[in-house]
């Protein structure tokens, strides 16, 4: 168990090294245009464009910028931008609670349909009432989030008002306040994603109900419901977990339409801003959060995984 959570301690660290790169090539690099000549402004004289360049280190080779640039990330230094005059840290120290809660309050609402309606709809493939929870479940698989966000939006406003708050409220303020700004948004984000998770759940289950253990547990006389939520449930999580821990990373950076929709101040709204502006250096510590909580889900979910099946440690 040590040695594979060291494996997948060392891969994830390896990934995220490599991400890293990426994106500060991405943000430096491939800006299109000068940025010293975009903050400096058209009537900007060359020297004053060349001492801007300087201070922002981009004058240095790309190697050296990188270098410089991981060292003060990795001590929790993005910078500072060159627009607003802000700590980038200070900047995403404010918009990243506001997406991962999104994610995991999404998620949550994800999980306690999808497997549900995943178990219900493999114990009973044959029965055509199982149709009447798969059929709304795939339906609302095919609505993108600025189709889904809007319609929680218009229900917020004219039939829910008590479920819907027009500005964020932090979790300090009052937990009943923050739930009420994040659970349109949540199930927005969470019911078209639960069927992602309905699909895998009774795909898994479907597999393992017709394993022999199954089929000798049946003729030992156990009860039913112990088969399916105990031997056969356990047995089929893996890939569910292996899943969720991918569509938390999605969330997490692909929530910036909801988070419009609902006037939430998030890494997903605050990166397309910065984008806008050609802010690179907050643009930059921005994306590189976001790959950081993808990675962290899926090691998370690497992690529990031998909980679930020893078997997993031990590959």
């Amino acid at each position: 168990m040590l040695l594979y959570s060291l494996r997948k301690l060392a891969g994830a660290a390896a990934v995220l090294l490599a991400l890293s790169a990426l994106v500060f090539i991405a943000g430096r690099a491939l800006t299109p245009g000068d940025a010293a000549q975009l903050i400096a402004g058209s009537k900007a004289s060359p020297e004053t464009i060349e001492k801007i360049r300087h201070s922002l280190g981009l004058d240095q080779p790309i190697l050296e910028q990188y270098l410089r640039w991981l060292g003060d990330a990795l001590r929790g230094d993005f910078g500072i931008s060159p627009f607003s005059g802000q700590a980038n840290r200070d900047v995403i120290l404010q918009q990243a609670p506001v997406s991962l809660e999104l994610a995991l309050f999404g998620l949550v609402v994800a999980v306690v349909i999808g497997i549900p309606a995943g178990v219900y709809a493999a114990t009973r493939a044959r029965s055509a009432r199982v149709w009447a929870v798969r059929l709304p479940l795939l339906f609302a698989f095919a609505f993108p989030a600025f189709v889904s966000g809007s319609f929680a939006l218009y229900a917020g406003t004219h039939y829910l008002p008590n479920l819907y708050s027009p500005s964020y409220i932090p979790l300090d303020d009052g937990l009943l306040a923050n739930v009420q700004t994040m659970l349109l948004p949540a199930l927005a984000v969470g019911i078209p994603t639960a069927p992602l998770i309905m699909q895998m759940t009774r795909s898994s289950m479907l597999e393992v109900l017709s394993a022999p253990h199954i089929s000798t547990a049946r003729t030992n006389g156990i009860a039913e419901w112990r088969i399916t939520y105990v031997y056969a449930l356990r047995t089929a999580l893996p890939p569910v977990l292996t899943l969720i821990g991918m569509i938390f990373g999605l969330l997490v950076g692909g929530l910036f339409i909801v988070e419009q929709i609902f006037s939430l101040p998030g890494l997903g709204r605050g990166i397309l801003g910065s984008i806008e502006m050609r802010d690179f250096t907050q643009a930059t510590g921005q994306a590189l959060v976001l790959a950081a909580a993808f990675i962290l889900g899926n090691l998370v979910v690497d992690l529990v995984l031998p909980l679930v099946d020893r078997r997993i440690a031990r590959s």
